[in-house]
């Protein structure tokens, strides 16, 4: 069988394409990827500043409880998780760290508390519940305070997931960043206002 010059070039040219389509559709990100991109860049809009950090050593039991490692035969690099931080210069915070327990906030003895007004401070949020939504409560990890800043850690790689293709609910994320942002500046004041 023998191909024309014209058959040949038409096969050439549709080999081309389709290995730039090919390479194309590998670079894009992932719909989950986008929905998180796309929060982040929400949060940042209500001076929550997202950022992804190493997970703090007073989490990692946390994070373990959450994702447990699936091969423990080797040391696995310290995971990365989501920190949403806000911060106002008007806050003097003590410095202390919660955990995320049964829905509550505990406090760890972590915190470099050096005064009793901070070590009252600091035992505010001790046992209060932890009141986000539903989506982000359940991949709480911790909440840190210090100075001008308050800061949850969380998982949020995971936020509204689904394995089909869908957008960012835009709505739902606009009201559980608000919620957060209303229950971050909460607790600060709480923690600044402790006599």
């Amino acid at each position: 069988m023998e191909l024309s010059s014209s058959t040949i070039a038409i096969l050439v040219v549709l080999g081309v394409a389709g290995l730039l389509i090919g390479n194309f559709m590998a670079a894009r990100p992932h719909a989950q990827e986008s929905r998180v991109a796309d929060f982040r860049l929400m949060a940042r809009q209500k001076r929550i500043m997202p950022k992804l950090v190493a997970c703090p050593t007073w989490l990692i039991d946390a994070y373990g409880v959450l994702m447990p490692a699936r091969d423990t035969s080797h040391k696995a690099p310290t995971p990365l998780i989501a920190q949403y931080s806000f911060v106002d210069d008007a806050w003097l915070l003590p410095m202390a760290y919660y955990q995320a327990s049964d829905g509550v906030w505990r406090l760890t003895d972590q915190g470099q508390i050096n005064t009793p007004k901070a070590a009252r401070q600091a035992q505010v949020l001790h046992g209060m519940p932890i009141e986000l939504s539903d989506e982000i409560a359940r991949r709480v990890l911790g909440l840190s305070i210090k100075a001008n800043s308050i800061a949850l850690y969380w998982l949020d790689d995971k936020y509204q997931h689904s394995l089909k293709a869908h957008k960012l609910d835009k709505v739902r994320a606009d009201a559980d960043l608000m919620a957060l942002q209303a229950a971050l500046i909460s607790w600060a004041e709480q923690v600044q206002n402790a006599k």
